[in-house]
C-alpha cells in the first residue's frame, strides 16, 4: 500500500483538516485488510462531526486503485435506487445504459422496477468483477441514513456476498442504529467482524491546529479548551465560530461564546414558536446557566404554570428534564442552544435578569456571578466581594475560578492600587492553572511603572515558569530589595518563595534552603502556590541532607492517612524516599499525592506525574514509567511549565534509550534542549540522559562530551543525590582513559561510603569493578564486583541488578569462567527482559552467546503502544476498570479508551480473551555502533567475541 502523507493544508474548497490520526489508521488497516476479503466499516458522529472529511482525506492519503462513491440526501431519499445508481455508473461493467436499463425498465414481478434482490445482484455481479480485474475496490456511501431504501436494501444483498471479493465498503452514517436503515443493515453493522469507526469531537490541540487556518496566530491552548467544551469539539461548529468571533473574545475566558448563526437561527425559530410564558422561562433558564432547578427559573421568569413551560420547551427541543437529587431540574440539550439564547436577548434585559438572579440565587459564588453580569462598571466593593470568593476557590484547588474571578476583580477595581493588587492575584492564579501565555498579557496591563515591585515580581514569576532562571532570580531580586516586608508581608513571601524555586532551578540548593525559610517566617500569602514546603525538602535533599529532610517530616502518617492539605510534604517525602533507595514507599508516597495533585496547581500536576513515573522506573516498572513521563510531559507543554519540561523529557528519554528507542529518546531531548537559561539543574538532566543515550548506543566518546562539563559544577552531595559520574567513569573505562576514570569515580565513591545508598554503592563498585578489569587487577575487580552485587541484592533496584549482573558475567568470561560467567548473565537476562531493556539484552545475549548459551528469539509482540500494554497487563490479572485508573492515575473513561483500542487491535471482544494474547509492546532494536580503540582487557580471553557493546546506563 502506498505511504501516507502527512498533509497540514487540504486543497482548495475543502475544510481544513485536522487531527482524526488513530480513526486514519484504523481505516488504512481495514484497506489493508479487504486485499484478503471483503470488509465493511462504519463511520459514524453527529452532523458537523466530520464524517465526510475523514473518508476523503482516508481515500487521498491511501490512494486506492478504484474508488466508487454516492451519497445520501434528505431531499431524494424517495427517488428509487438514485443511490444505487451513482455506483453503478462508475463501474465498466454497470454504464450508464447497462446500469439505467437495469434498474429502470421492466425488470420486475410485473413489469416495474426490479426487487432489491434483483438490482442487488446487478452490483454485486458489477463489484465482483470489477474488484477481480483491479482490486481492491473500495465503496463509498456517504450520509447513507438519507439513501433511498430500495439502494440500501440492495446493498445489503450485496454485502452479505462480498465477504470474499477484496472490496471495502464505508458506510457513512449519524447513527448506526438509525431506524431509517434497514433492518438486514442493521444486523450487518452489529455484526462483530464489521468495523466501527465512532467518531467525536476533536481535543484541544487538535482545536489549535485547525485555528491556524482561520486566525493570524494559533489560538491558546486554554481558548482551545474553552471552545472545545463550548461546541464539544464539533468541527463544523468550531469553524463557524472561529470565522464569527473576534480572536480577543476566543481569547477571553470571561467573555461568553455565541452559537454559530447557522445553529443559533433554528434554535430561536423554535424559540419564537412557543407561547409566551414557555420563552420567558426558557430565557430565565438561559440566564441562570446551562441547568437550573425547575422552581428557580419559574421564578425568574414570573411563571405561574411552569410544568407546562418545561412540557412545550421540551417538545421544541430546547430543554431537557433532569432529575438532580431529587430537584425537578431543566438542562440545555447543548451548550450552544443555550449560547443562542442567551445571546438573543438584549443588553438592558440580559442585565436585569442577572441582577434578578443575584437576588434570588441560594449559592454565594453563583450570586456573584449574576453580580458581575449586571455590573455597570467599577465597583470597588463588588470586587472585594469577588476577591474573597476568589480565595475560597484557590483554597479548593479551582484555580480556573478564582483567576477568573480575580481577572474579573481587577476590572471592576476602583483605585490604582487594588487593580494593581488583585491584577497580581490573578497573575498567579493563572500561572497556577497552567495559562502562563494569558498570565503575560495581563501582567503588561498592571498599573503602574515597569519598574514598580509588583511588576518585577509579575515578571520574574513568569521568567521562572517560562524557565529562565537566570532573569527571574535578577527581577527576584530587584522586587524583594524594593519590597516593604512590614507592609506588604504576603507579596513578601511571594518573592521570597520564587526566589527559592529559582535558586533551586539555577543549581543553588544552599540558597533554596534560606529563601524557603524566609518565606516560612512570613504570614501566608492569599494565593499561594502550594510549593513551598516541597521546594524547602527539595533543596535539602539536593544539598544531600537527604535524612535531615526526611526527620523533618517523619511526623506524617501514612500516605492513606494524609489530609490534601499537606499534599505537598507528601510529595517531597516520596521524592525523598526514592533519593535515600527506597522505591516501594516513595511509590506509596507519590500515587496518594498524584491524585490530590492531579488538580490542584500546574507545577505539583506535572511534579507528581512524573516523579511517579520515576518511582515506577526504580521499581522495573518501565512501560508505566513511560506513561507516566510521558503524561507529565504533555501536562508541561499543555500548561506551558516550561521550566520543569526538560527535566521530565530528560527523564523520558532516558527510559526510551535503556528501552532501545533512541529515535524517541533523542526527540525528547531536541524539545528539552530548546529552552534557554534553564539553570544548573536542568543541565544536569539533561547531560545524564544524552550520556545514557550515547552509552546504550555504544558511543563514549559521546556521553563524555555530555558529561565532563558537569565535572566543575557539582553541586555539595550531589554525587549520592543524582549521580552520573558512574556512567563518565564506564565512558572513560571504554576508551581506554583509565587514570581520569578514576578520578572522576573517587568523589563518587566518598559520597556513596557517606549516604550508604545501595544503588550509588551498586554503581559506584560496578564501575570500579569495569575499571579494574579493564587494567587487569582481576582479583580486585572481583571484589568490586561483589561488593556491587551485595549492595542491590536486599532491595527493589532491578536495574541496577541487571547491570551488576551483566558486567560481572561478561568480566568472568573473558577471565575464561564460562560456567560462573553464564550464571550471572542468566540472571541479567532474565532482569533485562522483565524490564524491556532491548540495548543491554542484546549486549547479554551476545555474551550467553560467547558462553555457548544462545537465547532463542523471543516471540512476535503483538501491536500495542506501552499504556495499552500496561492496561491490558492489570485487566488479565482481574482488575476493574476503576482499579485500573486508580493503579496508573488515570480516569476511568481513559482506561474504558485504551481497552476499547486493545480489543480492535487484538480482534476479541472481552477480557477472557486477553488471557495468551498479551505480549510486551514491540519497541526498535538498538544500533550500537563499534567503539574505536577498545581491546579485550584480559589475556586469557576464550571464545567468541560478543561484539560491541553498550558501555553503562
Amino acid at each position: 500500500m502506498p505511504a501516507c502523507p502527512q498533509e497540514t493544508r487540504p486543497p482548495a474548497g475543502e475544510p481544513h483538516f485536522s487531527g482524526r490520526r488513530d480513526e486514519l489508521a484504523r481505516l488504512r488497516a481495514d484497506l489493508a485488510a479487504a486485499h484478503a476479503g471483503g470488509r465493511l466499516v462504519v463511520v459514524e458522529g453527529p452532523p458537523g462531526i466530520g464524517k465526510t472529511a475523514l473518508v476523503r482525506r482516508f481515500l487521498r492519503q491511501s490512494a486506492p486503485a478504484r474508488t466508487l462513491t454516492a451519497s445520501g440526501d434528505e431531499s431524494e431519499a424517495a427517488l428509487a435506487y438514485g443511490v444505487l445508481l451513482q455506483l453503478l455508473r462508475q463501474t465498466p461493467a454497470g454504464g450508464p445504459a447497462a446500469g439505467d436499463g437495469a434498474l429502470d425498465h421492466g425488470h420486475g414481478p410485473r413489469g416495474g422496477q426490479p426487487d432489491p434482490y434483483a438490482a442487488g445482484t446487478r452490483l454485486l455481479d458489477a463489484l465482483t468483477r470489477y474488484a477481480r480485474a483491479a482490486g481492491p475496490v473500495v465503496v463509498v456511501v456517504d450520509d447513507a441514513h438519507w439513501a433511498d431504501p430500495p439502494s440500501l436494501r440492495a446493498l445489503t444483498f450485496a454485502l452479505r456476498r462480498l465477504r470474499g471479493e477484496r472490496v471495502l465498503t464505508v458506510l457513512a452514517v449519524r447513527d448506526a442504529a438509525d431506524p431509517r436503515l434497514p433492518e438486514g443493515l442493521r444486523r450487518l453493522i452489529a455484526d462483530e467482524e464489521t468495523s466501527r469507526v465512532t467518531l467525536h469531537g476533536l481535543g484541544a490541540r487538535e482545536l489549535c491546529e485547525l485555528s491556524e487556518a482561520f486566525l493570524p496566530g494559533r489560538l491558546p491552548l486554554p481558548s482551545a479548551r474553552r471552545l472545545r467544551d463550548h461546541t464539544d469539539g464539533n468541527p463544523e461548529h468550531v469553524r463557524a465560530l472561529l470565522r464569527q468571533v473576534p480572536p480577543e473574545d476566543l481569547a477571553d475566558p470571561d467573555t461568553p461564546l455565541p452559537a454559530p448563526r447557522s445553529y443559533a437561527l433554528p434554535v430561536l425559530a423554535d424559540l419564537e414558536r412557543c407561547d409566551a410564558p414557555t420563552r420567558a422561562f426558557v430565557v430565565a433558564a438561559g440566564v441562570l446557566g446551562t441547568a437550573c432547578p425547575v422552581t428557580l427559573a419559574a421564578r425568574l421568569a414570573g411563571t405561574s404554570d411552569p410544568l407546562a413551560a418545561v412540557e412545550q420547551a421540551v417538545r421544541r427541543g430546547l430543554l431537557r428534564e433532569h432529575a438532580a437529587a431529587g430537584t425537578p431540574t431543566v438542562v440545555f440539550p447543548h451548550p450552544l442552544v443555550r449560547a443562542a439564547v442567551y445571546h438573543s436577548l438584549g443588553a438592558a434585559r440580559r442585565t436585569a435578569l442577572h441582577a434578578a438572579a443575584a437576588r434570588l440565587v441560594d449559592d454565594a459564588v453563583a450570586a456573584v456571578h449574576h453580580k458581575l453580569r449586571a455590573a455597570p462598571g467599577t465597583d470597588g466593593m463588588l470586587a472585594r466581594e469577588l476577591a474573597a470568593h476568589a480565595q475560597g476557590e484557590a483554597d479548593a484547588g479551582r484555580w480556573s475560578r478564582a483567576a477568573s474571578l480575580l481577572h474579573q476583580a481587577a476590572r471592576l477595581s476602583d483605585t490604582a492600587a487594588q487593580r494593581a493588587r488583585l491584577g497580581t492575584d490573578a497573575i498567579d492564579a493563572l500561572i497556577q492553572d497552567g495559562r502562563a501565555d494569558e498570565a503575560a498579557t495581563l501582567a503588561g496591563t498592571l498599573p503602574g511603572e515597569p519598574e514598580a515591585v509588583r511588576h518585577r515580581y509579575a515578571r520574574g514569576h513568569l521568567a521562572l515558569v517560562q524557565g529562565d532562571a537566570e532573569d527571574a532570580r535578577v527581577l527576584l531580586h530587584h522586587a524583594w530589595n524594593q519590597c516593604d516586608a512590614q507592609a506588604e508581608p504576603p507579596l513578601a513571601r511571594r518573592i521570597a518563595e520564587q526566589l527559592a524555586s529559582a535558586s533551586l532551578a539555577w543549581g543553588r540548593p544552599d540558597a533554596a534552603v534560606r529563601w524557603a525559610g524566609q518565606a516560612l517566617a512570613l504570614p501566608a500569602a492569599p494565593i499561594g502556590t502550594g510549593m513551598l514546603r516541597f521546594v524547602r525538602l527539595t533543596a535539602l535533599g539536593a544539598q544531600g541532607a537527604v535524612e535531615a529532610a526526611l526527620a523533618e517530616v517523619a511526623w506524617l502518617p501514612e500516605a492513606s492517612l494524609v489530609d490534601r492539605s499537606h499534599a505537598d510534604l507528601l510529595l517531597g517525602r516520596g521524592m525523598l524516599r526514592l533519593w535515600s533507595d527506597a522505591p516501594e514507599a516513595g511509590r506509596h508516597d507519590l500515587r496518594a499525592a498524584a491524585r490530590f495533585c492531579s488538580h490542584g496547581p500546574a507545577p505539583l500536576q506535572v511534579l507528581s506525574t512524573a516523579l511517579l513515573g520515576w518511582a515506577e522506573f526504580r521499581l522495573g516498572r518501565w512501560a508505566t514509567a513511560l506513561d507516566h513521563l510521558e503524561a507529565a510531559c504533555a501536562r508541561a507543554a499543555d500548561t506551558g511549565q516550561t521550566w520543569l519540561e526538560p527535566a521530565v523529557r530528560a527523564r523520558a528519554a532516558t527510559v526510551r534509550a535503556l528501552r532501545g528507542d533512541h529515535t524517541g529518546a533523542a526527540e525528547h531531548l531536541r524539545v528539552a534542549s530548546r529552552g534557554h537559561g534553564s539553570g544548573e539543574a536542568v543541565r544536569v538532566h539533561l547531560a545524564r540522559a544524552r550520556a545514557c543515550l550515547a552509552l546504550a548506543s555504544g558511543a563514549p566518546h559521546a556521553a563524555v562530551a555530555a558529561l565532563a562539563p558537569l565535572l566543575d559544577a557539582e553541586a555539595p552531595g550531589g554525587a549520592a543525590v543524582h549521580p552520573w559520574r558512574h556512567l563518565l567513569a564506564d565512558a572513560l573505562t571504554g576508551l581506554g582513559e583509565y587514570d581520569r576514570a578514576d578520578r572522576v569515580l573517587t568523589p563518587l565513591e566518598q559520597a556513596a561510603a557517606d549516604h550508604a545508598r545501595p544503588t550509588v554503592l551498586a554503581s559506584a563498585a560496578r564501575a570500579r569493578g569495569n575499571l579494574l578489569g579493564a587494567r587487569r587487577h582481576t582479583e580486585a575487580a572481583e571484589r568490586s564486583f561483589t561488593a556491587a552485587l551485595a549492595a542491590v541484592s536486599a532491595g527493589p533496584h532491578p536495574y541496577e541488578r541487571a547491570r551488576v549482573e551483566l558486567d560481572y558475567g561478561a568480566f568472568l568470561r573473558r577471565t575464561g569462567r564460562r560456567s560462573a560467567a553464564a550464571r550471572h548473565l542468566s540472571a541479567a537476562h532474565d532482569l533485562l527482559t522483565a524490564l524491556g531493556s532491548v540495548p543491554y539484552l542484546h549486549h547479554c545475549e551476545r555474551e550467553l552467546s560467547a558462553c555457548g548459551r544462545p537465547v532463542a528469539a523471543p516471540p512476535r509482540a503483538v501491536p500495542l503502544t506501552s499504556q495499552e500494554f500496561t492496561v491490558a497487563r492489570l485487566a488479565t490479572t482481574g482488575y476493574t476498570n476503576r482499579q485500573i485508573a486508580h493503579e496508573l492515575v488515570l480516569s476511568v473513561k481513559t482506561v474504558e479508551y485504551h481497552l476499547s483500542n486493545i480489543y480492535a487491535k487484538l480482534g476479541i471482544s472481552s477480557r477472557m480473551a486477553l488471557m495468551g494474547r498479551l505480549e510486551a509492546p514491540p519497541v526498535p532494536p538498538a544500533r550500537p555502533r563499534p567503539v574505536c580503540g577498545t581491546r579485550p582487557p584480559v589475556a586469557a580471553e576464550r571464545g567468541p567475541s560478543p561484539g560491541p557493546a553498550p558501555t553503562g546506563g
